[in-house]
């Protein structure tokens, strides 16, 4: 189902709306979160790989519920939170590789580093689809909802992550 929907052919309305597979989902993604961050920030310590984690999930699961309620499709929250981390567990499953490649690589990441974008490009294009659906707007503020869910979850890493000077 959620390779479905990760492919544009399915949408959140085909989740069961289960607080159980929310649950479930919330914890393999935080968990795979856990380890797909300690890969890409492997300098950056534990604890604040925690925080980023919790503060990143917590905000888009929180302002994702905060829109449909906005809405009016408060019944689409399980649905729709569930089919946003069920792609996004999708994803990261498909990142984890790249991101160890790019950990060997780092001088001269080549193919790795624009597979990770594509990748990051393809999750963009899933969000916007579920957004899409779940509140029933155009496609453009769809896809501009999805663009500012990147931009918070970067924001959120500035803030634990201190520059390199």
């Amino acid at each position: 189902m959620f390779w479905r929907i990760s492919r544009l052919q399915k949408g959140p309305e085909d989740v069961p709306a289960s607080t159980a597979l929310f649950l479930l989902l919330l914890m393999v993604m935080l968990f795979l979160d856990l380890v797909s961050t300690r890969l890409g920030l492997p300098d950056v310590r534990i604890f604040e790989i925690l925080l980023i984690v919790i503060v990143a999930n917590a905000s888009i699961l929180v302002l994702t519920a905060l829109l449909l309620q906005l809405f009016g499709y408060v019944q689409r929250i399980l649905q729709t939170l569930s089919a946003l981390l069920g792609t996004s567990i999708l994803i990261t499953l498909l990142a984890m590789p790249v991101l160890l490649n790019l950990r060997a690589h780092m001088d001269d990441p080549g193919g790795w580093g624009i597979l990770l974008l594509v990748l990051e490009v393809w999750h963009l294009a899933i969000t916007a689809h579920i957004l899409r659906r779940a509140l029933s707007i155009s496609i453009l503020l769809a896809l501009l909802l999805a663009t500012g869910y990147k931009l918070l979850g970067y924001q959120i890493v500035g803030l634990f992550v201190m520059p390199v000077s």
